[in-house]
């Protein structure tokens, strides 16, 4: 702890911990933190939700942006559920999407997947075929880039629609074209999926680091500076 000078008096303080204003804002919040290979998916969010691995899904030590350790998929029937929740149902208000991907594969790999059997208003968060980083939505691609995430090195991702516009961001660039946004996004029919598609293929070959999913706030409406520490657990630190 660092001393604080009062007039009369020394006080002792803890080290600063970054807090998040919108902390109560957050659906879902993994850090991917664990010992390796474990298949205990913490979500710190302020209503944790329940994470279930399929496949090989685990935390691995191999890879890490923050904490030592992150989310490991590789690319043959991996994907992490989460039990559908009104957490999920943006609805026509603001939300961000948002992690660290390490990607190892090529070719179309999926990292948000909203919706549920093919359902059109979920959102959709992936890499196309030429590993092009693509947006989804109402049954069409409606955000495009020639963005490719770097491979083999770690990539800050974020879809945030605000005030009824929805920009893809990479590394805190925005990509592809801001998108007029007013549809009203239904919550998962069953479950959230993370690593793959609704039919459980195009799986992601890489590992995902500190995914935050925030709804009714658009963190990022213009380029910005990308997270240099994980996302705080709470507001008071």
């Amino acid at each position: 702890m660092s001393p604080i000078y009062t007039p009369g008096k020394l006080v002792l303080r803890k080290d600063y911990i970054p807090l998040d204003a919108n902390y109560s804002n957050v659906s879902l919040l993994l850090h991917g933190d664990g010992p390796n290979g474990s298949t205990i998916f913490t979500d710190n969010s302020p209503s944790p939700k329940t994470v279930t691995a399929a496949g090989n899904a685990q935390i691995s030590t191999a890879q890490s942006k923050f904490g030592g350790s992150s989310i490991a998929f590789d690319g043959s029937g991996d994907r992490l559920t989460i039990p559908t929740s009104s957490a999920f149902e943006f609805g026509a208000s603001d939300f961000t999407i948002e992690l660290w991907l390490y990607r190892v594969g090529t070719g179309q790999q999926h990292l948000y997947e909203g919706r549920d059997n093919s359902v059109i208003n979920r959102p959709l968060l992936y890499l196309n075929a030429s590993t092009q980083l693509a947006y989804y939505a109402n049954g069409a691609v409606v955000i495009s880039t020639t963005a490719v995430p770097t491979p083999n090195d770690w990539s800050h991702i974020a879809i945030c629609r605000g005030s009824g516009s929805s920009r893809l961001f990479l590394n805190g660039t925005q990509v592809g074209s801001t998108y007029s946004d007013s549809i009203s996004y239904a919550a998962p029919g069953s479950v959230l999926i993370i690593g793959a598609n609704d039919a459980y293929g195009t799986v992601l070959n890489g590992y995902i680091d500190e995914l935050r999913i925030t709804k009714g706030v658009a963190r990022y409406t213009s380029n910005f500076a990308v997270p240099s520490e994980p996302f705080p657990n709470g507001v008071n630190g």
